[in-house]
């Protein structure tokens, strides 16, 4: 006698059996619940990743720098500071007019005694000609009300 074929499949179980059995459903759910996780992840990254200059004239921009080191600002930092780099990258390639002092003995053209002389021990932290200062990212609009310099226009 011939020996039976078992056809394809043969042994599994249909999805009502499984579900009869407890059998957890196929569940399109934690698909959805994955996507709007990498959606979030992608949306934050965007955000930190985008230059927040956009929206501001490059010559404004350069305009406004070379006042606020006109006006007596300047802007103690570190290397390694991360505030200190979002506010680099506020100003973008406009950064080169502003007067920079480098705090940290480690950073190029480093200028760690006077930052220790003056007190500096926050970063970034702004020093304007009338002795007051300003603290951790401060705002165009911030900069511009203590020296007088005007806001760079947006696009």
């Amino acid at each position: 006698m011939a020996a039976k074929k078992k056809s394809k499949g043969a042994g599994r179980k249909t999805a009502r059996e499984r579900v009869e059995h407890g059998a957890r459903k196929p569940s399109g759910t934690r698909v959805w619940i994955w996507v709007a996780i990498a959606i979030v992840v992608l949306a934050v990254l965007v955000y930190l990743l985008l230059p927040k200059n956009k929206g501001y004239s490059q010559s404004d921009l350069d305009e406004f720098a070379k006042c606020l080191t006109e006006k007596g600002a300047v802007m103690y930092g570190a290397f390694w500071c991360p505030h200190c780099a979002r506010t680099k990258k506020r100003f973008g390639s406009s950064f080169k007019y502003i007067k920079y002092v480098e705090c940290d003995p480690r950073g190029e053209n480093e200028k760690s005694e006077l930052c220790l002389s003056k007190g500096i021990d926050k970063y970034d932290t702004w020093e304007f000609a009338d002795g007051s200062r300003l603290v951790s990212e401060p705002t165009f609009e911030q900069l511009s009300e203590k020296t007088g310099c005007p806001l760079p226009r947006r696009k």
